[in-house]
């Protein structure tokens, strides 16, 4: 089962996160609050698929780098 942006919204949000952290092989989020504010507001205004937003990968690819620390 796929996770919903609230799902993901609840699991990030309000929590701690080191800074530098590297969601890929180009990308390292340096303030991970501002970032996830960003990338939820960006979720919340798209209209097509969600598989296909950007701001989504990058908030799949941060839980799984976070799930690594």
């Amino acid at each position: 089962m796929e996770i919903t942006p609230d799902q993901l919204r609840d699991e990030l949000l309000n929590k701690k996160h080191p800074a530098n952290i590297k969601i890929n092989a180009g990308a390292v989020v340096i303030d991970a609050e501002a970032f996830l504010i960003v990338q939820f507001d960006i979720v919340s205004r798209h209209k097509g698929e969600l598989r296909r937003c950007a701001a989504w990968q990058r908030l799949l690819e941060f839980r799984e780098a976070v799930k690594e620390i």
